[in-house]
């Protein structure tokens, strides 16, 4: 059994050793054909090539280039390792840099706060002129209590400002007073119906 496969193997041996030398005959028989096409076809190339290399050794001599190389060898010799840069300007800020950094930032802070005071005032501007309108329209509604406000707020301004507050917190201690009353009466009917729901169940 064994025998049989070394016969198959050498003869698969046998097989592949004619077929590279089948295909070297087929180089060899068409690789002058094919260097004699190529050196035809690049002559010309060839040749421009070579007439510029001929003329580029002549246009620069080997010695004059070692002798450069060893003059840049010398230079580079002779230079210090270390290159020590002495710093004789000392940059600082004189009076009149000072001057301007301190006008810049005066100005700049100037111009802040100048737009910040406008913000605020358009703000309390447009506020004011809700209000105006406000009060024209319930005094066009309500005569009695427009001329009411008029006539009070002339007389004194600051008692009129006093009673306003007085009157907006016992309105909010009010509305406040009648939102625990809501949510206790909310809790209280929603004890009412689990106490219901508990007895459901005995």
């Amino acid at each position: 059994m064994e025998q049989d496969e070394l016969e198959e193997k050498v003869n698969m041996a046998e097989e592949l050793i004619l077929g590279l030398v089948k295909r070297m005959e087929v180089i060899e028989s068409e690789l002058p054909e094919f260097l004699k096409s190529f050196l035809e076809q690049y002559k010309e190339t060839l040749a421009s090539i070579s007439g510029q290399i001929e003329k580029s050794n002549k246009r620069y001599d080997d010695q004059k280039i070692s002798q450069q190389i060893d003059k840049v060898k010398d230079l580079v010799g002779t230079m210090p390792k270390v290159i020590t840069v002495k710093n004789e300007h000392h940059h600082h800020f004189g009076a009149w840099s000072k001057n301007l950094i301190i006008g810049v930032a005066a100005c700049f802070l100037i111009t802040a706060s100048s737009v910040g005071t406008a913000l605020y005032l358009n703000h309390e501007n447009n506020l004011l002129a809700a209000n105006y309108i406000k009060f024209r329209a319930i005094r066009q509604i309500a005569p009695k209590w427009g001329h009411w406000a008029d006539t009070t707020y002339i007389r004194n301004p600051k008692a009129m400002e006093e009673n306003t507050i007085k009157l907006e917190n016992e309105a909010l201690e009010k509305a406040y007073a009648e939102e625990v009353a809501r949510e206790t009466a909310e809790e209280a009917k929603q004890a009412r119906k689990r106490l219901h729901s508990l007895k459901k169940k005995d």
